[in-house]
């Protein structure tokens, strides 16, 4: 029998060697991809949403009560039942009150057929501006938005689009939420939190129309500063968030056990999201990392440990911001399409500051309220 000369004998121990490599490099490519990741980058965008917001005016002084006399703002909201839409109404009326105006909101449950029964409500009832808020895609009721154009109506999206989204050209104006902002810092929490290996289930809503824009958004972030991370994502529509949330997370964490960070796009999501963690027996594993500063989930917040971060948005600064912009068009004064409101992070570490119990206003810094009524007219 003839013996392998030792050229084919380096050539076998060479080609082992490689399957050796390519074995091994499967098993390190979380260690691996946290090498390649910027932990830095990643904790200087931290601490930057760490700090209390300075506010900017979204336009020049008007004579906000002068063009509101008398006038009807009609609020059209993705679902009306949620907390976060509900705090922002509040936040709405307040301004409204203050300015002297009238500001209603349709009562729905996020069907696309309640959004248009709202705004023939508000053809019916001859509003002055027709609001879209919170994600309404003006493409799912566009035989209505026909109607509003014929009516002479504008029609504004506030919080529909994300700042890096082109806004529906049937649309008057636009008001679009830092959404994508929020989704890389919440890629940012986990990255530094697990030293680069992670392993997330992102909760999205495709049916919201930013969340195109934020999935995109942290898919890009992780990639960036976080390869190593695992990243799955399941989709529930904004209509079926109280019952599918919770049992899709619940399975996912069941099927895997690697899983150590839930993140819904949308922090009114974590109510299910936090049952989910508690009955798949993971309390003590998982941790919950989201968006909006609801004040009600920053309530929770307080109570658990399960929610160890939410980026706030302040539901009054954001009313704020956008029925500026409504106002403006009510009086023929231009938009400015780059208007939006400013991110803070909280977590458990200031998440006093936000009061007992948060509003939606507390931890923001006061000059913002006093900025717009300056803005307005009312000091």
């Amino acid at each position: 029998m003839r013996k392998p000369s030792r050229v084919t004998m380096v050539a076998a121990m060479a080609l082992l060697a490689v399957l050796s490599a390519c074995s091994s490099g499967a098993e390190s490519q979380s260690a691996a991809g946290a090498a390649e990741g910027d932990l830095a980058a990643a904790q200087e965008r931290i601490d930057q949403f760490s700090q209390v917001p300075e506010f900017e005016a979204p336009g020049e002084p008007f004579d906000a009560a002068a063009a509101m006399s008398g006038r009807t703002i009609a609020s059209v909201p993705v679902n009306a039942a949620i907390d976060f839409t509900q705090f922002y109404r509040q936040a709405a009326e307040r301004i409204a009150d203050s300015v002297g105006f009238e500001y209603t909101t349709w009562q729905n449950q996020g069907r696309p057929s309640e959004w248009g029964q709202g705004i023939q409500a508000a053809l019916a009832d001859d509003a002055d501006v027709i609001e879209l808020f919170a994600g309404i895609d003006p493409g799912q009721v566009s035989p209505q938005m026909v109607e509003a154009e014929r009516a002479g109506i504008p029609v504004v999206s506030t919080d529909g689009y994300d700042v890096e989204q082109e806004p529906d050209g049937s649309l008057a104006a636009a008001v679009n939420c830092p959404c994508s902002e929020a989704a890389r810092l919440m890629a940012d929490w986990v990255t530094v939190q697990t030293n680069g290996a992670g392993r997330a289930l992102v909760i999205t809503s495709s049916d919201i129309k930013p969340s195109e824009a934020a999935e995109e958004a942290i898919k890009d972030e992780f990639a960036e500063v976080c390869p190593g991370c695992q990243v799955e994502y399941i989709d529930v529509p904004s209509a079926d968030w109280a019952t599918k949330i919770l049992p899709q997370v619940q399975s996912a964490l069941v099927a895997d056990s690697e899983i150590d960070y839930v993140l819904p796009l949308y922090d009114t999501m974590s109510i299910w999201a936090s049952q989910a963690i508690i009955q798949a027996g993971r309390s003590d594993s998982v941790h919950i990392a989201t968006y909006n500063g609801t004040p009600s989930i920053l309530a929770m917040m307080r109570e658990s440990d399960l929610i160890e971060m939410n980026v706030g948005q302040s539901n009054d600064w954001m009313a704020h911001v956008t029925l500026d912009q409504q106002m403006r068009l009510v009086a023929g004064l231009p938009t400015n399409p780059d208007a939006t409101w400013p991110l803070y992070i909280w977590t458990h570490d200031n998440l006093d500051q936000a009061g007992d119990p948060p509003t939606d206003s507390q931890g923001y810094g006061d000059a913002y309220q006093e900025g717009f009524r300056t803005l307005w007219g009312l000091n």
